[in-house]
């Protein structure tokens, strides 16, 4: 959970506590609220400030309910060991297939992402190329390269390499 996430669920669940806690004596009978409200008390009584409050705690909830129940990246298994099992992060698999795609000429903005397949895993990669490069040439070197690459490192099988070129741009120019 993100640190946002996480100060939103401190404030969420201090102030439903709160709330909670203070309604107590009221829903008990021992309280009643009388003429003599205190100017706090009046103000929440007010329908929009009600709707206000009420929105943003439903928003509050919706978004730490989606952080709950969306699924959590998985991890690759590369082989069991004698002492178990040894895992790779697909941020790391992303980041390598990153580092080879970059090393070719006319390729740029490199972005991979891993899902998991039924026999080894998928990498997309998202790419820029200068105008200069041929793609279906480039794609298809960036694809054997990014298998070799990933299998000799880690031992997962790359069942299949998605190339998308969002772009053509000019090359950087570098200063010497």
């Amino acid at each position: 959970m993100r640190p946002f996430d996480r100060f939103l669920l401190f404030i969420y669940t201090f102030i439903l506590t709160v709330l909670f806690f203070a309604a107590i004596p009221f829903l008990a009978g021992w309280l009643s609220i009388g003429q003599n409200q205190p100017q706090l008390l009046q103000a929440i009584q007010q329908p929009a400030v009600i709707f206000l409050i009420l929105g943003l705690f439903i928003i509050a909830g919706i978004r730490l309910l989606w952080v709950n129940i969306r699924p959590a990246r998985e991890q690759a298994v590369v082989y069991e060991g004698k002492l178990g099992n040894v895992r790779i992060a697909l941020t790391a698999i992303e980041s390598l297939a990153e580092k080879v795609v970059s090393q070719n000429n006319g390729v740029r903005e490199v972005k991979a992402r891993v899902f998991n397949r039924p026999q080894g895993i998928g990498i997309r990669i998202k790419a820029a190329v200068t105008p200069d490069t041929s793609i279906p040439e480039v794609s298809d070197v960036v694809q054997e390269q990014v298998k070799e690459r990933v299998f000799s490192v880690t031992g997962i099988t790359v069942q299949q390499i998605e190339f998308l070129v969002h772009s053509i741009s000019a090359s950087k120019l570098r200063v010497e």
